[in-house]
């Protein structure tokens, strides 16, 4: 097929196409060709005596054009235009005009080069998240004639004048790297600025395709506690160093929703049952407490200042339960996903029969709980889901949840946002505080993301 699409434009390519001429002269069946250079065919223009050739199947100007390029010409004038507008072209691509003019202007003035001055924040920023602010010289006023390289990737120019720009970076952590600008029209680069990009969140304890992390929790030296299964089956509860250092703290056979610390040192635990249970490192299960009422799920746990457990799960009440395993039980409704104790209140995150996610705030008082009251409405904010609760000590409160940005964080003046926009994936469904300010979460399974650890940098410290 190359072969005949070739010799076609050979044979085409001889024609100058004189249409217009020969529909004047009455031949209005076909369109008309005047072969200048085939000398066979006529030595002459029409309009000194030449003839215009009607396209038939045995037409001279046929010859050399592949019998399946002109089967059918005399009969289907599309066809024939096809070829018209073919030789129109190939005729004009095929002129020797001699040499095209330069594009080259020596008098042209380009846009003289680009120049950092200063950085901010200087040094270093949180990679995807921080806006930096360029500050120099001869920048483009349109955002899109400026592009600021760190190193190989391109930031986002979202303001630009001509002596400053607001980019946002790359999600792209680097120790080092260099940043530098191109403007449109300038000649060079601007010099490059070394720069360090920190991760806003990564990955953490190198969790394995075939295994799934649960409840969190954490010690004062800064380890990461989880309960880890491996296969579907459980392998045990998980200490994990600062540096990611694996090692078992006890074996268990079960999956376990919360857990949490005493202050006698011991490892609290619910998993979905009317139970508590606690652990010494290395010894097995030992129950603890057991609430009166059968139907009662316990999944979720935290400590008060008194060395009380706050307990609850898919149940009709909240539950306290004192150092000495005496359990009192107070009427909530809903199906609570996680409780955290802050500044004297105990703020439980619960979906109700209707489908609704909200986090409430119940006072702690000396006779138990006061009432309670809505704090935040995930479903009506966020139209997601609150599985998981952490405060930092200034007040401001992380939800995590299935939204696709799944960490919503509340400020202590009301205020709301989605927390590293495009930086997290759904869903977050456990946290649990480390050491300064990164905040570990669990990413459950979704239908888009599998399940692993991610450490976040907060630049808040924890309320442990």
């Amino acid at each position: 097929m190359h072969n005949v699409l070739n010799r076609t434009r050979r044979a085409v390519g001889k024609a100058v196409v004189f249409t217009a001429y020969c529909l004047t002269r009455g031949r209005k069946t076909h369109p008309a060709v005047y072969l200048r250079s085939v000398a066979p065919l006529v030595s002459r223009h029409p309009s000194q005596g030449g003839t215009c050739g009607r396209l038939d199947r045995e037409s001279p100007f046929l010859r050399g054009v592949p019998s399946v390029a002109r089967r059918g010409v005399s009969v289907r004038p599309p066809v024939v235009a096809v070829f018209l507008i073919g030789g129109l072209l190939l005729a004009g691509l095929g002129c020797d005009t001699g040499p095209a003019p330069s594009l080259h202007d020596p008098d042209a003035q380009g846009n003289p080069d680009p120049v950092v001055s200063s950085i901010d924040p200087a040094g270093a920023a949180l990679a995807g998240v921080d806006i930096l602010t360029i500050t120099g010289q001869n920048f483009a006023t349109n955002t899109n004639d400026n592009l600021v390289f760190f190193d190989e990737e391109r930031g986002e120019v979202i303001e630009a004048t001509s002596t400053q720009l607001r980019v946002l970076p790359p999600n792209l952590p680097k120790p080092e790297l260099g940043i530098r600008i191109a403007v449109l029209g300038a000649e060079n680069f601007s010099n490059t600025t070394p720069y360090r990009l920190d991760a806003a969140a990564e990955p953490f304890g190198s969790i394995a395709g075939f295994e799934e992390p649960f409840a969190l929790t954490t010690d004062a030296d800064g380890n990461l506690y989880v309960s880890l299964l491996s296969d579907g089956r459980s392998a045990g509860i998980l200490r994990m160093a600062p540096d990611g250092t694996r090692s078992i703290f006890v074996e268990t056979t079960f999956k376990w929703d919360g857990i949490a610390f005493g202050p006698d040192g011991l490892l609290y635990t619910a998993r979905g049952v009317r139970a508590l249970f606690r652990f010494a490192e290395g010894e097995p299960q030992e129950t603890w407490a057991v609430v009166p009422t059968t139907s009662e799920r316990l999944s979720t746990l935290d400590f008060d200042d008194q060395g009380n457990v706050w307990t609850g799960g898919n149940s009709a009440n909240l539950y306290r339960i004192a150092p000495d395993a005496s359990i009192e039980a107070f009427p909530f409704e809903g199906n609570v996903r996680d409780l955290n104790v802050f500044s004297g209140s105990l703020y439980v995150a619960a979906t109700q029969d209707d489908g609704t996610s909200k986090v409430w705030r119940l006072p702690i008082t000396d006779a138990g709980l006061g009432t309670a009251e809505e704090y935040f409405d995930v479903t009506a904010q966020y139209g997601a889901e609150a599985f998981a609760l952490a405060f930092a000590t200034n007040g401001d409160l992380f939800i995590g949840t299935d939204a696709s940005d799944p960490i919503v964080e509340v400020l202590a003046d009301g205020t709301h946002a989605a927390l590293y926009p495009g930086i997290l994936q759904p869903a977050a469904v456990a946290f649990a505080w480390g050491s300064g300010t990164s905040l570990f979460m669990t990413q459950g399974q979704t239908n888009e993301t599998n399940p692993d650890l991610v450490r976040i940098e907060t630049r808040r410290e924890g309320a442990r």
